[in-house]
């Protein structure tokens, strides 16, 4: 026998049908590979859209609440929002005032309500200075989330529910809330996209760092 006889591959039908079925796994997995990758880009493009459209769109000196709407503007559709909100809060006055609120496809008018109640979500971000981050409509309710009046009688409930403070310091400006109707409807860089606009709409205000 020579000392090239052998063959390095298995060529009998069964060899090949294996050969086959190997290539298919390593082109599926591939092509999942290249799938991640778009989709991760075009993430990667909507939040350059996002942070670019709010640069234009905000600029310092505007009324808090037309600066609240143009962010809304911004972010509402990109980001899938139920709801958004923003409120200032006034610690001298001990007034926590809803400048602009958003639910059920139109802008309402909200209450205001004393900050020295602490109830709530916003009074938590407020309290605690950072974020805070409800992923389901339970955690909201264990963590004292308060039903509006669209909310009590639709039964429409956002699950996901991410305030941001704006300002720093001890006694921040206000907040931000985005919310969605999703469970955890929000991931790790979303939520970093958000606490960008949050900080740009805070230099805005004239809340500096």
């Amino acid at each position: 026998m020579g000392l090239f006889s052998g063959k390095s591959r298995d060529d009998s039908p069964a060899g090949r049908d294996g050969h086959l079925r190997q290539v298919e796994e390593e082109n599926r997995i591939l092509r999942n590979r290249l799938d991640e990758t778009q989709e991760l880009v075009r993430h990667l493009d909507e939040d350059r859209d996002l942070l670019l459209g709010a640069l234009e769109r905000l600029r310092p000196g505007l009324p808090p609440r037309e600066l609240g709407e143009a962010l809304m503007d911004v972010c509402f559709k990109p980001l899938g929002l139920a709801c958004f909100f923003v409120a200032l809060a006034d610690w001298d006055q001990d007034q926590l005032t809803f400048v602009l609120y958003h639910e059920g496809g139109r802008t309402r008018q909200h209450p205001s309500r004393r900050l020295s109640d602490r109830v709530g979500l916003s009074e938590r971000v407020l309290s605690s200075r950072r974020p805070l981050y409800i992923r389901t409509l339970e955690e909201g309710q264990s963590a004292g989330s308060l039903l509006t009046a669209a909310e009590l009688a639709t039964g429409l409930i956002p699950h996901s529910w991410y305030g941001v403070p704006l300002g720093w310091g001890d006694r921040p400006a206000g907040l931000v809330s985005f919310q969605s109707f999703q469970t955890d409807a929000f991931s790790d860089s979303r939520r970093r996209v958000m606490d960008a606009l949050a900080a740009l709409m805070s230099n805005c205000l004239g809340q500096c760092p």
